[in-house]
């Protein structure tokens, strides 16, 4: 019940911190699931359909800028989930996010919006080989999550309440933290009661005029964290990784993005599946990408393939999604998570230096 009180002291404290270029709403919907089979071995731990509830705090800052412009007025905000999984084995999920929500009609009264959220967890139930076998989906009780929700807002006249409806995708996974980590993916129908604290109309912009003719920039990122291997137990160590690309803006939206990169990769060589005489850990690929420009953030998504892959572990084609900060001028931060084939290797924390 602590963690209850404690929840709704920070949104209340959220609530009252706004300035007068905002307005916010509150909201609440419940809803029923059904876990994605995406590995027969999780056959024995779905065993119904979950429910649980969102509970969101949503703000819109209306200062006129560039940002607010391009992506009409996305509201930003924080979001609780309590996620009963509704299996004996699974357990139940408790996670808080930082979301955005983007209005999808922007000259109708009635909105689609389209919400990402992305944060951390806890698990009540983990894999344990003695107490807990077939939990193969989760390894440890700390979790990062992440859901995408489309949204349906009704509203009532006269008020300042809407009526919600929608559907969401809620995935959990530790980034290979602690193996088994095959995750846990959940289609959910949510229904809910939005409440605005204050209504009123958002201003007018004018139109911002594209990007045109942008040259290709360079850039150099290294990247580091730590991993375990698929093998369970097999330990958790260090992971290294540089990359050299080029970027070109091809809009106020997109970045395009290719390059080189080489991995160094520690948990190779105590993977027991990969021959004892053959203890080279680097691997080397290339890559095509793109970045989703928001002000300072961008969201990244790229696609690589190992040309220089002396181990054979999970595939060649590789896959990174994550989030780019600009620091400066030249400096920029990323976290992203990098996947073979969307089964997780690891957690990239990186540093880069734009030319």
């Amino acid at each position: 019940m602590k963690s209850i009180y404690i929840l709704f002291l920070f949104f209340s404290c959220l609530l009252f911190s706004q300035n007068q270029n905002t307005f916010s709403t509150f909201q609440t919907e419940f809803f029923i699931g059904q876990h994605i089979e995406h590995d027969t071995s999780l056959k024995n731990a779905i065993q119904n359909n979950s429910y649980g509830f969102l509970v969101s705090y949503n703000y819109v800052n209306t200062t006129n800028s560039k940002f607010n412009t391009l992506f009409n007025y996305p509201k930003r905000g924080y979001s609780f989930l309590y996620h009963n999984l509704n299996s004996d084995i699974l357990g139940e999920l408790y996670a808080g996010f930082r979301h955005f929500t983007y209005n999808l009609t922007p000259k109708k009264q009635n909105k689609l919006e389209l919400t990402t959220g992305f944060g951390v967890g806890y698990v009540t139930k983990k894999y344990n080989n003695l107490n807990n076998p077939e939990n193969v989906a989760i390894g440890s009780n700390i979790v990062v999550s992440a859901y995408t929700k489309l949204q349906y807002l009704q509203f009532l006249k006269g008020t300042n309440f809407s009526l919600n409806s929608s559907v969401s995708l809620i995935h959990i996974s530790n980034a290979a933290f602690k193996n088994p980590n095959l995750g846990l993916n959940t289609i959910t129908f949510n229904l809910g009661v939005n409440y605005a604290l204050e209504n009123k109309p958002l201003p007018l912009t004018e139109k911002i005029e594209d990007i045109k003719n942008s040259s290709i920039n360079y850039n150099l990122i290294f990247r580091t964290g730590f991993n375990e291997s698929k093998e369970i137990d097999s330990g958790l160590y260090p992971f290294y990784n540089v990359s050299f690309y080029g970027a070109k803006t091809i809009n106020n939206y997109s970045t395009l993005t290719a390059g080189t990169e080489l991995f160094i990769s520690e948990f190779l060589k105590h993977y027991t599946e990969i021959e004892n005489n053959n203890n080279n850990i680097t691997r080397g690929g290339i890559f095509i990408g793109h970045e989703l420009t928001q002000h300072k953030f961008s969201f990244i998504s790229q696609l690589g393939y190992y040309i220089y892959y002396p181990k054979e572990y999970e595939s060649r084609i590789y896959e990174r999604f994550g989030f780019k900060y600009k620091l400066g001028k030249h400096l920029f931060s990323e976290v992203n998570l990098k996947a073979n084939l969307f089964r997780a290797e690891g957690l990239e924390l990186g540093i880069g230096y734009k030319f």
